[in-house]
């Protein structure tokens, strides 16, 4: 075959520019590799985190399950393999029993759906950390950071917890707050974003379930008007959300919706109703074992946890007593509103036996104001006190009321244009604190307020949200609560403040149920030259993809880009 001149001197520029491209690839990756060395020999190092001390925040191993009701996907921590040889973040299961192996079934956080078979549910590895070795060295750490430690007692382990009490602190753990030398520890509105647990959100609602009963209901309207006036206009229900459209005929009238935190079934917590007496023609329920009992003293009908629908349908058909059938319907209908608990989604297989009710919690939304009037309330209850803001369009401000008080505590203007686009509403009421934010920036000045003699009420309505004049649009509506802090083991600082010295730490698990922390080590102290870093992103992440040969359907890791964040 014969070559022109031309394609000769083409092929002779070819070799040389293919070559030079290939030695700079070569040369970048090498770069690029010497460069990740250095940087994880002297700044910066990985660790994958076993187990779940710290979930949902950082996750151990476990499956991602995705609720087959309502479509909620969450995480549900299972075993860890010993034989894994990457380095790992430790934390051995509550008191050496693996929590993560107790079962095999889930039970969604969102719609309460229990049950949900993981068998075929592929398992993940933990997230993995990139810990800034040197952080400590140029700062010591805050409260409520995120570290890495070794175990005192086996130096070659290392932990993830988050730091709660400093050198120097008396630390206890009461009520499930966080108390220092005898003051209650507040969480400002980043910190109470990074640990705060799913409760409901609205966005993922059960399709063609008869069952399930929306936990944002409608209500009927307050109104200063007499009996004869027309009905106010009222909330409707959209796909994504909930709109309110005034024809400002009635600017007193206030529209609610409101959050009732209804379950499928069980649970311990007591409901009761009104009901005068028994019907002779139904014998009395057995004090104690019965699934309903009856106080003649109280003339009160109850029951625990959710009644089932078979227990109310035999019940109604055995009398003619319209009382005590209404009684019944009431019982039945309240029961399945329960009290907010402290349950984990994640510890499944372990459940709560104490079943603690919580009264801190976080509302965010996204509101769209379609008019420059009208005003809207979000109002939360901690068992105690109802907190509610007013957002005043007409006067552009923000106010905070409690309970039936008729002066704000709290004022604040407003800043946002609320017409053009979604404005992010957040409100907490967290560690005996009161934060209001628009698009992440605080409305005015957080309200502390102390602890009250009297007991906190179960809250099975935490949350309502009204307006009046004006039109509004909510989307976005998601219900979070704190973390509890549990006893544990009690070892340390719980019954008593635990006092540490001028160099030492007193670390929490974000999943305290089940973490073995500073509560329950034989030391509940760790010294500050066991401190190995602060992690600072979630980095190299996986999941199970799914790859079908024939019908044998196998799984393989790859990249899982949504689980990479920074660490707060």
């Amino acid at each position: 075959m014969h070559h022109t001149a031309r394609q000769l001197e083409t092929q002779a520029e070819e070799l040389p520019q293919r070559s030079s491209l290939f030695r700079l690839v070569l040369e970048s990756v090498a770069s690029l590799a010497i460069a990740v060395i250095l940087f994880r020999t002297f700044a910066a190092e990985g660790y994958m985190i076993s187990t779940g001390s710290m979930a949902p925040s950082l996750l151990g191993y476990h499956k991602q399950v995705t609720c087959p009701r309502c479509h909620y996907s969450f995480t549900y921590g299972v075993a860890y393999d010993d034989s894994v040889s990457t380095s790992h973040v430790n934390d051995p299961a509550v008191e050496g029993q693996d929590f993560q192996q107790a079962g095999q079934y889930a039970t969604c956080p969102n719609c309460d759906t229990n049950s949900i078979d993981l068998a075929q549910v592929p398992r993940n590895e933990g997230d993995q950390l990139l810990v800034f070795k040197h952080a400590y060295y140029l700062k010591p750490p805050a409260r409520w950071d995120v570290a890495v430690f070794q175990n005192p007692m086996k130096p070659t382990q290392a932990y993830v917890k988050r730091v709660a009490g400093l050198p120097g602190e008396a630390v206890q753990v009461k009520e499930g707050d966080l108390y220092i030398n005898g003051k209650i520890q507040r969480k400002d509105l980043k910190t109470q974003r990074a640990v705060r647990l799913l409760v409901h959100d609205h966005q993922f609602q059960p399709a063609e379930d008869d069952f399930f009963q929306p936990r944002f209901l409608p209500v009927e309207a307050d109104s200063t008007q007499g009996q004869n006036q027309p009905a106010p206009p009222a909330w409707k229900e959209q796909p994504d959300g909930f709109l309110f459209a005034s024809d400002g005929t009635d600017a007193d009238t206030w529209s609610w919706v409101r959050y009732q935190h209804w379950v499928r079934q069980g649970g311990h917590y007591q409901t009761e109703v009104p009901l005068e007496k028994w019907p002779e023609e139904i014998e009395k329920p057995e004090p104690v074992l019965a699934a309903i009992q009856y106080d003649e003293l109280k003339q009160q009908l109850s029951c625990k946890g959710a009644m089932p629908a078979e227990n109310c349908h035999r019940l109604l058909n055995q009398t003619e007593d319209d009382a005590f059938r209404y009684a019944v319907a009431l019982l039945y209908e309240k029961s399945h509103v329960a009290p907010v608990l402290d349950r984990y989604a994640y510890n499944s297989g372990l459940e709560n036996q104490t079943a603690i009710p919580v009264h801190d919690f976080l509302f965010e939304c996204d509101l769209q104001a379609r008019s420059p009037e009208g005003e809207l309330a979000i109002e939360l209850f901690d068992g105690q006190h109802h907190f509610r803001n007013f957002i005043d369009f007409k006067r552009r401000q923000v106010n905070l009321f409690i309970d039936d008080q008729k002066q704000p505590i709290r004022t604040g203007p407003l800043h946002s244009d609320f017409r053009s686009q979604p404005v992010k509403l957040e409100m907490s009421v967290m560690d005996r604190q009161v934060l209001f934010a628009i698009n992440g920036e605080l409305a005015y000045q957080p309200l502390l307020f102390s602890k009250n003699s009297e007991p906190r009420e179960e809250i099975r309505i935490p949350l309502q949200f009204g307006a009046r004049g004006g039109t509004f649009k909510l989307t976005g509506m998601k219900l979070f609560r704190d973390i509890h802090y549990t006893r544990g083991k009690a070892l340390h600082g719980v019954d008593e403040p635990y006092q540490l010295d001028q160099n030492s730490y007193f670390m929490l698990g974000d999943n305290s149920p089940v973490s073995l922390d500073s509560r329950s080590w034989a030391d509940g102290k760790v010294d500050q030259k066991y401190l190995l870093g602060k992690p600072f992103l979630v980095h190299l992440p996986s999941r199970q993809g799914e790859v079908k040969i024939g019908d044998h359907i196998g799984h393989i890791r790859i990249p899982d880009f949504t689980r990479i964040r920074y660490i707060h």
